[in-house]
């Protein structure tokens, strides 16, 4: 059955502009209908005693956890990225977590020039560590995602970089993202296309070609995009979901929009729009759209 979540990090971005807790806002989460969460492994290490048992009193999973690794740098070493790795899974497990997002690390400045013999070979040095991460997550049954990056620094901000490293390393799924694409300027239905055999799991980010309050991301051709609720903007999301759907993909959709000055609100219409979907793939009515009741609860 698919699941749908949300970013913490919108949650904890709402609690400070509604002035709300953090009990009232996974109740809030909860009652829009979202599943579970997509949290940051090192909010688990600084205060998985606060967040995991209010999530659980509310109904709540973790649905997926990311970190970010520093995979391959010069300043690392095999081992300290082996220790990490083993950090991060722990964290899934004490989290009853069985998705974990690898942004696998970033380039230096002398790393940048792709294609150069600096980047060919911190790009194998990450694919190495990646490997030793899947085939060690896959012991306690967690699928290690990848998703296109929204910065050049990373070398997998390309549709092709990221295609490398599916090639590359063994068991290694894609987490799509459905708006970071656009960041170097890529059609965002094509490279689903292109990924569709690799998904496990999908991030649907909307974006906005005209201005709002928000904070926009800015593309390699120096365009604006807007953080919007899915649904809510210029993206094909709703046809990329029903492709998917019609495949029989029973993963995860969560809602992401980094960037709102309005989360609160972005998490009620984007769980709308996703229910909706989904609702009506299945067949299912739902009578009010921005109100769900308490629904069926369940671990990840």
């Amino acid at each position: 059955m698919n699941r749908i979540s949300v970013f913490y990090e919108h949650m904890a971005e709402a609690m400070k502009q509604e002035n709300i807790t953090l009990d009232e806002v996974c109740a809030a989460v909860k009652r829009f209908g979202f599943d579970g969460v997509e949290l940051d492994a090192n909010r688990i290490k600084n205060e998985g005693d606060a967040i995991l048992p209010a999530l659980q009193k509310a109904g709540l999973c973790v649905n997926g956890i990311y970190n970010f690794f520093d995979f391959g740098s010069e300043t690392g070493s095999p081992e300290n990225d082996r220790a990490e790795s083993l950090r991060v899974i722990d964290c899934c497990e004490k989290a009853n977590c069985k998705f974990l997002l690898a942004v696998a690390g970033f380039l230096t400045e002398d790393e940048m020039v792709r294609g150069s013999a600096k980047y060919e070979t911190r790009r194998l040095r990450m694919a190495a560590s990646l490997t030793e991460l899947t085939a060690e997550a896959e012991k306690h049954g967690i699928t290690v995602v990848m998703e296109e990056f929204d910065n050049l620094t990373a070398p997998y901000s390309r549709a092709d970089e990221l295609m490398w490293f599916m090639q590359h390393v063994p068991g290694l799924r894609c987490g799509f993202d459905t708006g970071n694409f656009l960041y170097n300027e890529e059609d965002a239905v094509k490279s689903f296309s292109l990924f569709r055999p690799y998904i496990a799991s999908v991030h649907c980010k909307d974006r906005a070609f005209t201005e709002n309050t928000g904070s926009p991301c800015v593309t390699v051709a120096n365009r604006k995009l807007y953080p919007v609720a899915v649904g809510d903007g210029n993206l094909p999301i709703e046809k990329m979901m029903r492709v998917l759907l019609d495949s029989g993909y029973t993963g995860s959709f969560a809602a992401e929009h980094f960037g709102s000055i309005e989360q609160l609100k972005y998490m009620e219409r984007s769980a709308a729009f996703l229910k909706r979907v989904l609702g009506e793939k299945r067949g299912e009515q739902f009578v009010n759209w921005r109100y769900y009741g308490k629904s069926q609860n369940f671990d990840c």
